[in-house]
């Protein structure tokens, strides 16, 4: 049997950081902010309920971690809950074990996951569902990345630049501040975030103080070459009009929190601001930015390519095995049916309680 040793996030000591360092570097899949130690470090400083599964072999030497958050009962879910866009297993990338048994020495009954590369193996026999997500190469340099949305038929960019130039014309020049530090953009960019969440009826996760105090945490860590926040401002004139708030680790940029000044929502200041942001990074330090899951046309459109992602959980307990599998199963149903958006009902529902239990 797999020797597993359990600790709190906050028992994750230098030797364990290195080693857990190290097995990043082992494979692309892991090179994702997420995946960093730093960012179970944060979390674990705001919550108690951070338990990491330290992955030994017959000699003591460290194979893996498995860090989840457990905020109630015995059902865990990923390190940052919903806050998370990507997680699994730290290890090399042909690492197999049997994580059933991993649940069950860690004392849990269900670990439910969501965004996991598919490339971690050792999960793929527990996926449900499969989907994407998408990112922009960043490592040709601009005239490169222009080159390459060309030869896959998007014109994106064309119509970015088309809305640059009408916001420029009425409102004025246009202006990117890249890696801004000042507090006073980040909180409207907060402010304008928890107003689109209110109007379009998802949960807020600001609302939590947990979360509220974890993003705050993040973006008073900087993140150029490290772990940390990374904030990009577009201005029109002495207008804020839209800002993004991403993870940097790194090579890698991940987008984190969009939003714009609703007063310029047809100049569509999102997407000019993404525009202005690879231009800006295109040939630079950061090789990608990752746009995260969800087939947004925007992101579809600016992605050169797509890291395939798989969700399902893992199982330590029959009953909380046979509760999960009919919650999928019925949502895989529905989906089959031809409903129209209503066959997506189940998958939101499902997600939006995700985000509760994340968020308790």
């Amino acid at each position: 049997m797999t020797k597993v040793e359990v600790i709190n996030g906050l028992e994750l000591g230098r030797s364990e950081s290195e080693a857990w360092e190290d097995l990043r570097k082992t494979g692309s899949a892991l090179s994702s902010p997420y995946f960093s130690c730093e960012w179970t470090r944060h979390v674990s400083a705001l919550r108690n309920d951070i338990r990491i599964a330290v992955i030994l072999d017959e000699r003591g030497k460290i194979n893996g971690f498995l860090p989840v958050q457990q905020p109630k009962g015995r059902i865990a879910i990923p390190v940052g809950g919903a806050l998370s866009d990507y997680h699994g297993l730290i290890s090399r990338p042909d690492y197999k074990i049997d994580l059933a048994q991993i649940v069950r020495q860690m004392k849990i009954d269900r670990l439910d996951f969501s965004n996991i590369p598919e490339e971690q193996v050792s999960f793929s026999a527990f996926a449900q569902i499969d989907h994407d997500s998408h990112i922009i190469d960043l490592s040709l340099g601009w005239p490169g990345y222009l080159q390459q949305r060309r030869t896959r038929g998007s014109y994106e960019n064309k119509r970015a630049r088309k809305r640059a130039r009408k916001l420029a014309k009425d409102i004025g020049p246009i202006r990117l501040e890249a890696w801004s530090r000042k507090q006073d953009i980040f909180d409207k960019l907060l402010n304008w975030k928890r107003n689109q969440y209110r109007r379009t009826h998802v949960p807020d996760v600001f609302a939590s103080p947990w979360a509220s105090a974890l993003v705050q945490r993040v973006f008073e860590c900087r993140g150029k070459g490290g772990f940390g926040g990374a904030l990009f401002a577009l201005f029109a004139g002495d207008e804020l009009v839209a800002a993004n708030f991403c993870l940097a680790d790194g090579e890698v940029l991940h987008s984190w929190f969009i939003a714009h000044n609703p007063e310029f929502s047809r100049y569509s200041p999102g997407q000019v601001l993404f525009e202005q942001m690879i231009e800006n990074l295109a040939g630079g330090s950061i090789k990608q930015l990752d746009l995260g899951a969800g087939d947004y046309r925007f992101k579809t459109a600016l992605a050169s390519f797509s890291r395939p992602l798989i969700a399902g959980f893992v199982a330590g307990c029959p009953v909380a095995s046979a509760i999960r599998g009919t919650e999928y199963r019925l949502r895989q149903m529905v989906e089959a049916l031809p409903l129209g958006r209503a066959s997506l009902l189940p998958g939101k529902v499902m997600r939006r309680i995700d985000v509760y239990r994340g968020l308790a």
